[in-house]
């Protein structure tokens, strides 16, 4: 299997997506954390510093993958040096987090040189991200699902990480730094017994790598409901990304296997990917029966959901309903809003429709939202101790403005053909 096409395929995908979980799940628990409890005692506001510069990175990925990967170089040589240079930054961070004394140093001298490094750990990762779309959609046949099924392993290997990084490892530690540093360095080397994928020998001019043509689609009403709604969930969003981990810790949210370790929150936040795969796999039956915009309003819905019962802070609600809700809510509205896009722009426009929207999303609504979201948390602690409804109650209101929003103005589309 893993001699095919599709299985070498599949895992990169996996190494991708468990690499990069090992970074992104358990790190804000260990900035945030106290120095006598293992952490490096970062404010809100330095976590969301750093955790911007994965939006930072999605701003410039257009630019870099078009010269790179369609000008110069074959897609497997850029997947396999950028993954190089990726082991090297995220190494290097986790080295200087082993170095550093949470106790004694101020968090707003010591964030300068971690966000610096992951920077550039963020840059890569966005350019592999896209990539490893790239390369798949070159290398795998059209219809039959295959791409689906390859990109399911990734979200297998986000669930992976998470079990590694909160049960064997500790997370509080820059253990799952240098984790995701021997997991670039061996994608590093897997790249290059990639499928050959040649440059194609041209790039594309700028306004089309950033989608501009495609602009001309914000005239259609339903279009412009849809990206304005994807934005604001995008920028809510941000809420649960950084803090969801320190949240379930102070609920209490572990389970003790005596001698077999404890189970930490970032085990238990696995349940959002485990719900995602099971909506991933359900959407193709789902759409044959339902319309689009149902399907994308019980999206919504579900994260409405999530953050409600984040809110009420009621523990089994929050692990059995509130995170698998997280990983409905990005199915049926961030993956299907991928199909209305396409369904919606003419051929000569969908992928610059496609690569506007996730600009917009990625981008500017991640970037914004990571400084509200440290903003509000900062404005809400006092010492250790956190005002978590409060917190919480932000992105509740914005997912239900959103919803309002999307119910009362998106018309559905009509059906694929109908209109061309």
């Amino acid at each position: 299997m893993l001699g095919s096409v599709p299985g070498r395929l599949a895992l990169m995908m996996f190494l991708q997506y468990f690499g990069l979980a090992a970074v992104i799940v358990p790190l804000t628990r260990y900035l945030q954390t106290a120095a006598d409890a293992g952490g490096l005692n970062f404010r809100p506001t330095h976590v969301s510093l750093v955790y911007a510069t994965f939006a930072m990175g999605a701003a410039v990925t257009p630019l870099v993958v078009g010269v790179l990967a369609d000008r110069w170089f074959a897609v497997e040589k850029v997947i396999a040096g950028t993954h190089a240079l990726m082991a090297a930054l995220v190494g290097s961070a986790a080295a200087w987090c082993d170095t550093h004394d949470g106790a004694t140093a101020d968090p707003a001298d010591a964030v300068v040189p971690l966000f610096l490094l992951v920077l550039g750990y963020a840059v890569g990762t966005q350019i592999t991200l896209t990539l490893a779309v790239v390369i798949s959609f070159r290398n795998l046949p059209a219809g039959g699902g295959a791409f689906w099924y390859v990109r399911l392993v990734g979200t297998f290997g986000w669930v992976v990480a998470g079990f590694v990084t909160g049960w064997a490892l500790n997370p509080i530690s820059p253990q799952p730094l240098y984790l995701a540093a021997a997991t670039s360095a061996a994608l590093a080397a897997f790249a290059l017994v990639l499928p050959h994928t040649p440059p194609k020998g041209y790039g594309r001019p700028l306004r089309e790598v950033l989608g501009l043509p495609a602009v001309k689609m914000f005239r259609d009403r339903s279009f412009l409901v849809f990206a304005l709604v994807l934005l604001v969930c995008n920028l809510m969003n941000q809420f649960y990304a950084q803090f969801v981990s320190p949240f379930l810790k102070d609920l209490g949210v572990e389970l003790d296997l005596g001698r077999y370790g404890r189970l930490a929150p970032e085990v238990v936040m696995t349940l959002a990917q485990v719900c995602e795969i099971g909506c991933m796999a359900a959407t193709p039956w789902l759409l044959r029966r339902m319309k689009l915009k149902h399907l994308m309003l019980i999206g919504l819905g579900g994260l409405l959901l999530r953050n409600a019962l984040l809110y009420l802070a009621n523990v089994p609600a929050v692990v059995a309903v509130a995170l698998p809700m997280h990983g409905w809510g990005y199915a049926f509205y961030g993956l299907l809003g991928s199909y209305f896009v396409d369904r919606e722009a003419p051929p000569h426009l969908r992928a610059g429709a496609q690569s506007l929207v996730t600009f917009l999303g990625s981008g500017p609504a991640v970037l914004v939202g990571n400084f509200l979201a440290g903003g509000v948390v900062e404005a809400n602690r006092a010492g250790t101790v956190t005002d978590w409804p409060t917190v919480w109650a932000v992105p509740l209101i914005g997912y239900a403005l959103a919803l309002v929003a999307f119910a009362l103005l998106f018309r559905e589309p009509p059906e694929p053909g109908a209109h061309r």
